[in-house]
């Protein structure tokens, strides 16, 4: 149902722009008629694809790369426009509230009267023409940037963030100060995530050096033949103290998790499957904890239960959970920190007022990157690596993550 509902806010998303385009053109009066006809052939031939999609979207990742490379002008195309159509539907709202109180307003004869007088001087009419000269070229600057943006996603695909994160764990022992937990997350090995592409994360998180890695789920995307590839890339990765993983939901979209989860262990990314590991420094400990993708129709607190049961309550306990809604449950089993992805910080992000991304995340949850606090309890989201739905990022790239426990 959510492909459906997605679709059909796309496509009515579209037409809106389409009709206003055409309005446009015919109010403007000047431009030939080849032209009406050449944007309704436009909006066509790029949605015509949309259909296309809605039935074998899971199946994009059995094409080969060149041709899955030719769909990326398609989904520029659709990135920007939703976010034109964002700003323009956000701004007819608004308007539409304010016009409410004027148009109660004009119903007084006096106020009509003297509204009437008003727009028929030069001085009124003059503003009106300036005011919409000033609304077109905002209409045009605000297209510039929905493509220019969603054309430099592409372009700058491989470029990454490297982000280094102290966190305080009160409780922690003296080994375990300054040990460096290196993170990835949701991967997404696809044809838009190659062998190369991860082969320069794996570089990047082993030049880092660090103590203990963690993968925090989606480690492909739906196929079950996309682990193969990331399983010979990803036991390249090195790390003293181990390199652990969680699953993530788009493992269970391959219907084959147990393939899946052989193939990621094997590689030597060992899966904790609502299990828990001590790590040990010196004569020091800590808890690694990890569960798999908790579902719909499955309780936060069934999984880390079960995980828990061999944990020794008086160590710091670290969890590694795909989501990050479950901040809550993990307090009241007084976990010190969890990490998480499955977010992608957002992915689109349209801006970031105040250190909070603004995307379409936002409305699945309040957590989408970076250091969250709940009581005593500390979380850390990763914006991931890869993409879903679209094959880009815009103004979120990558992050590779490097967490120095204090």
């Amino acid at each position: 149902m959510f492909r459906l509902y997605t679709t059909i806010f796309i496509l009515a998303g579209q037409t809106y722009l389409l009709f206003r385009l055409l309005k446009y053109v015919k109010s403007v009066g000047t431009f030939p008629s080849w032209v009406r006809h050449a944007i309704v052939m436009l909006f066509v031939v790029f949605n015509l694809p949309l259909l296309w999609i809605y039935f074998y979207i899971w199946r994009l990742t059995h094409l080969p790369e060149h041709i899955s490379m030719m769909l990326i002008p398609f989904f520029i195309w659709h990135v920007a426009t939703l976010f034109i159509f964002l700003v323009l539907g956000i701004t007819e709202v608004v308007k539409f509230a304010l016009k409410i109180p004027y148009k109660m307003a004009l119903f007084h004869p006096v106020i009509k009267s003297r509204v009437n007088v008003m727009k028929d001087s030069p001085r009124y009419q003059k503003f009106d023409a300036s005011r919409r000269s000033f609304l077109q070229k905002g209409i045009i600057g605000l297209s510039a940037y929905s493509f220019i943006g969603s054309t430099a996603g592409v372009v700058r695909k491989e470029e990454y963030d490297i982000i280094h994160q102290t966190i305080t764990i009160p409780n922690l022992p003296e080994e375990f100060k300054g040990f460096r937990i290196g993170m990835l997350s949701d991967v997404h090995s696809s044809v838009f995530m190659n062998k190369d592409d991860m082969a320069m994360y794996v570089k990047a998180m082993n030049d880092l050096k660090t103590d203990l890695v963690v993968v925090t789920g989606d480690m492909v995307n739906s196929q079950t033949e996309e682990v193969y590839p990331f399983a010979e890339t990803f036991s390249e990765l090195r790390a003293p103290y181990g390199v652990y993983g969680c699953l993530g939901n788009h493992d269970f979209f391959t219907k084959n998790v147990e393939l899946v989860s052989r193939e990621i262990d094997n590689c030597g990314v060992k899966l904790l499957r609502n299990d828990a590991v001590k790590i040990q420094k010196g004569n020091s400990f800590l808890n690694l904890i990890g569960v798999d993708d908790i579902g719909r129709n499955t309780k936060p607190e069934e999984y880390i239960s079960r995980a828990m049961s061999t944990v020794r309550n008086e160590m710091p306990k670290i969890l590694l959970c795909h989501k990050p809604y479950y901040i809550g449950t993990a307090h009241q089993f007084h976990i010190d920190l969890t990490l998480s992805g499955h977010t992608h910080g957002g992915q689109i992000v349209f801006a970031t007022i105040d250190r909070v991304p603004i995307s379409l995340a936002a409305l699945a949850s309040k957590y989408i990157a970076g250091l969250y606090s709940y009581n005593s309890s500390q979380l850390y989201v990763n914006r991931g690596l890869g993409s879903v739905g679209v094959p880009f990022r815009i103004n979120c790239p990558p992050e590779v993550t490097v967490i120095t426990l204090a």
